[in-house]
């Protein structure tokens, strides 16, 4: 019998869940007035948000100091504008990565007339000895299947992202064995660690040095994130 790796789980049909006639949200972890025992914050990452926002509205969001804010489209594009002046249009295969020392107000607006958008959000809490301000935008190719490409380094936590061809394998090594990973699946299905995760389940690991998958679906597409689990 293959001995398991300890790990929780974050099955989608679980997540927080907020409805409005302007967005749909769901939480991975304890947000806002969604408040559950077994979905406490993974180390550092404290938010993992899908939001659905409708044609032509806006959603506005309050940052905490000392917070780094990952903004990924999954579908089609959003026009970000803060209350620090930074202004601009965010699309699919693009990134931004932003850190405030101070309290920030941000806005997403979707400028679409007729389609939905959908992006994900991320919010990791840093300490202040590793805070630095940054408001950066990335680009990157996912033509490349089966490999892991580079989507974000802030700090001590790393993130990748992968499309994956149906039973084509994987592997991630942490760059610090005293960090996490939770892994997060956008599309399709995976069989990480032993254990099936479908499109939005996570996972989080402790206590490893690497990860396996074999992905279970054409053009799977799955995140990985090496989080910090401590100050230290």
């Amino acid at each position: 019998m293959i001995a398991q790796i300890p790990a929780q789980i974050y099955k989608s049909d679980s997540r927080g869940f907020l409805n409005s006639e302007k967005y749909n949200r769901f939480s991975t972890f304890n947000f806002e007035h969604y408040q559950e025992l077994s979905r406490k914050a993974f180390g550092s990452l404290k938010v993992l948000n899908e939001v659905i926002l409708a044609p032509q509205q806006r959603i506005t969001r309050f940052i905490n100091s000392k917070t780094n804010v990952i903004l990924l489209p999954l579908f089609g594009g959003i026009e970000y504008k803060d209350n620090i002046g930074n202004v601009e249009f965010l699309h699919v295969e693009q990134i931004r990565v932003l850190a405030a020392d101070e309290e920030l107000t941000f806005e997403i607006f979707n400028p679409y007339e007729k389609e939905n958008v959908s992006y994900l959000e991320f919010e990791f809490q840093m300490e202040k000895q590793d805070f630095k301000n940054y408001f950066e935008q990335y680009k990157f190719d996912l033509s490349s299947h089966n490999k892991l490409h580079s989507l974000f380094e802030i700090e001590r936590a790393h993130g990748f992202i992968g499309i994956y061809d149906g039973r084509k394998e994987g592997t991630f090594t942490l760059k610090n064995t005293d960090n996490g990973v939770f892994v997060f699946v956008i599309n399709g299905a995976f069989e990480i660690e032993n254990r099936l995760l479908e499109a939005k389940d996570g996972l989080a690991v402790q206590k490893t040095e690497t990860i396996e998958w074999e992905s279970l679906s054409q053009n799977a597409m799955l995140l990985v994130i090496e989080v910090p689990l401590n100050s230290n």
